[in-house]
């Protein structure tokens, strides 16, 4: 199974972790601005050299933060302005704003912010994992979170924020999916992230959940994030790797 992660925040003491895994991986490493990724990859890479290097773009959280409609026009603009300038993995995470004013603010902004988050979709495809939810597929194709673009999926299906009722919902829903070719699952939290309060996944709880995803027939999972890794982890993770 391939094991890859996300860091929201690369910091040199959440980098380190790499040294810890045996086994090439993808990191997909947070920036505001192409000049930072290309900094931290940098860093990555003297840690790691194995290591694939994806680039998380995330906006000011006055812009939005996560990639949506509802984002800043311009802020979105000069990002996927950057993006196209390079030609390393990318995952754009469609979420929601941060900051719910923005639902208002940015409203007029709607058809020209999805046609835009579209045709860059579509023209990077080959290269872009998005970030979804795994539900409410039908309102999430509405208000511009997910698009009919052979674009990895990656269904966050982060088991320690959700209630059982849910879990045991997107379960069934990640079992039915019968073509899993440009599928990922998204697992943890592991440490918390830009909400600062995400409950954590303890080692046995992320061991469940990669038994689970495995025998639903995925091979690819991304764990949020690198710097909650420890050694209890890391032997769970590496007895998936090793088989």
């Amino acid at each position: 199974m391939q094991i890859d992660f996300y860091e929201e925040y690369p910091t040199e003491e959440n980098l380190e972790k790499l040294r810890f895994l045996k086994h090439p991986t993808k990191l997909f490493v947070a920036a505001h601005s192409l000049e930072e990724f290309q900094e931290l990859e940098k860093k990555v890479k003297r840690i790691k050299k194995d290591a694939i290097v994806g680039y998380w773009p995330i906006l000011n959280k006055s812009d939005g933060y996560w990639i949506s409609p509802f984002s800043n026009p311009s802020a979105l603009g000069k990002c996927f302005e950057e993006l196209n300038s390079i030609k390393n993995p990318l995952l754009i995470d469609l979420e929601l704003p941060l900051k719910k004013k923005l639902f208002m603010k940015n409203l007029k902004y709607f058809s020209k912010n999805k046609k835009l988050i579209k045709q860059f979709l579509e023209k990077n495809q080959k290269r872009i994992t998005t970030a979804e939810f795994p539900v409410l597929s039908f309102f999430k194709k509405t208000i511009g979170l997910n698009y009919d673009i052979k674009t990895e999926k990656s269904l966050m299906w982060y088991s320690s924020m959700i209630p059982a009722i849910v879990n045991s919902h997107i379960k069934r829903k990640l079992f039915r999916i019968k073509d899993k070719t440009n599928y990922s699952v998204s697992l943890g939290t592991i440490a918390t992230g830009v909400l600062g309060n995400e409950p954590i996944l303890p080692p046995d709880e992320l061991k469940k959940d990669l038994n689970f995803v495995k025998n639903a027939g995925f091979d690819k999972v991304i764990i949020f994030r690198l710097g909650g890794l420890n050694q209890k982890y890391i032997n769970i993770i590496n007895h998936f790797q090793d088989k």
